[in-house]
């Protein structure tokens, strides 16, 4: 995506006779890419460079994966199933062999309307298992109403993404074309999941379906060769960014193995620290040595674009489950964003807090909240805020703390050692128990993450 890497999950519309994700033929409603080539007013070319990728099924039997990795092919998304009836009776193996290669994999889904969204999601986050570093995130593929009402369509793949997104972390993505999302869904504002666009095209750039107004994925072809593949053409994708944006979008690569388990008072992970990672184009990830709660910390500009560029990720490692006060450091130097969006994964359960960085020049509290022992649990914060780049505000990545709060005491939480003097137990710039009436901050309903037994990590 250029400056906009996707961090979240996909939705998908695809569409054709045989399906441009390799799906059971379809007839009525289904989408036609190769329609959607007249309407130039919605033409958007993407942003510079783009990477190679292939979406394939059952379709294309026995694949040679390292023949494809040898291909110039980066990424692929594999299908688990057509809706509940149909799991792929190759995604096992496709998974593992694009994996084993080192292309990056993603799994997507057809989507029936007239079945459960909640059972369909299930059974691709069953197939797919927890996600690792590295993966894509899932898509719906959404290209047939199913003898459903427009209402109906977006409302059951609203469910849909909700619970995939709250199951992964990852924001799904939408794959779907011009004419059958404007005219057949409704064209509903789905724009919080980045635009997957089917359209087969010798043309430059694509014709997007509104409201979108950028696309991540194109599939620009349903008959490309590809090395490794024996069974005919197969469908071609370039995503629109660098490799750097593209692994952006990825789970990322997790904590470093010295990142170590936090003691059962809690303690404070540093922008420098093990358990730190950061992530996305390198140029834009600016280091600070004149600033910080240990002096030092990282910077980079805000976007409005829908998925994160840059981000940075505090992963949470404690010895002992319990409830916990978290607190972000703001330095006002270079803590400019108004909104930054802290998305939070605690005990199998996301939160998402939005904290006004400018309201404290110091620690600022994102509230109370229950983490389990061990890891597999983090603090996230992408540069997607929604503010401009052309704004220029910076946003930071520096400090988090964690206190433990004693069940039964005066609610004061424990105080970790992070360094600071015995007789100055109050940080720069705020009361070392935070508050939310002091950052700002706003936390969303938390979601339970629970889904088939399996514990789904996020990110990192």
């Amino acid at each position: 995506m250029g400056k906009r890497a996707l961090a979240w999950s996909f939705i998908a519309v695809s569409g054709s006779a045989v399906g441009a994700c390799g799906v059971e033929p379809q007839t009525g409603a289904d989408m036609d890419p190769h329609l959607a080539v007249t309407e130039q007013a919605a033409t958007v070319c993407g942003d510079g460079p783009t990477v190679k990728g292939i979406d394939v099924s059952r379709w294309q039997q026995d694949i040679n994966w390292t023949a494809v990795a040898g291909d110039g092919v980066e990424f692929a998304f594999i299908r688990a199933s057509d809706g509940l009836n149909t799991p792929d009776t190759k995604f096992e193996q496709n998974w593992a062999g694009a994996k084993a290669n080192g292309i990056l994999r993603g799994a997507y889904q057809y989507f029936r309307p007239n079945q459960d969204p909640i059972e369909q999601a299930d059974l691709l986050l069953a197939k797919m298992g927890p996600l690792e570093p590295g993966d894509l995130p899932p898509v719906i593929d959404i290209e047939t109403m199913g003898g459903m009402s427009q209402a109906v369509v977006q409302q059951r793949a609203r469910a849909w993404i909700e619970h995939v997104k709250a199951a992964t972390g990852m924001q799904p993505i939408i794959y779907t074309g011009f004419y059958f999302w404007r005219d057949e869904v409704g064209a509903p504002d789905f724009t919080d999941a980045p635009l997957w666009h089917a359209q087969y095209t010798t043309a430059p750039c694509p014709n997007i379906p509104p409201p979108w107004t950028d696309w991540a994925l194109w599939q620009f072809t349903d008959s490309g060769p590809v090395a490794g593949i024996t069974t005919g053409g197969v469908d071609i994708n370039r995503f629109n960014g660098t490799r750097d944006d593209l692994l952006a979008l990825a789970r990322p690569i997790g904590p470093a193995a010295s990142c170590v388990a936090l003691p059962a008072e809690g303690g404070v992970i540093d922008d420098g620290d093990p358990c730190f990672t950061k992530g996305g184009p390198s140029a834009s990830l600016r280091p600070i040595t004149d600033a910080g709660h240990d002096g030092d910390l990282v910077w980079t500009y805000t976007t409005a674009s829908l998925a994160e560029a840059n981000f940075a990720q505090w992963n949470i490692h404690l010895a002992e489950a319990g409830s916990y006060q978290v607190e972000i450091h703001t330095p006002a130097a270079y803590a400019k964003s108004r909104q930054a969006r802290y998305d939070i994964l605690a005990n199998g359960v996301g939160i998402e807090v939005t904290l006004d960085q400018t309201a404290v020049d110091g620690w600022q509290s994102l509230g109370t909240i229950d983490f389990a022992a061990g890891g597999d649990q983090w603090i996230h914060l992408g540069d997607n805020t929604g503010e401009p780049g052309t704004d220029r505000i910076q946003l930071a990545f520096d400090a988090v703390r964690v206190t433990r709060v004693v069940p039964g005491d005066s609610g004061e939480p424990e105080e970790p050692d992070d360094g600071l003097a015995v007789d100055d137990p109050t940080p720069a710039g705020g009361d070392i128990n935070g508050g939310c009436s002091t950052g700002g901050a706003s936390a969303s309903p938390l979601i339970a993450l629970g889904l088939l037994g399996l514990l789904r990590r996020r990110k990192r």
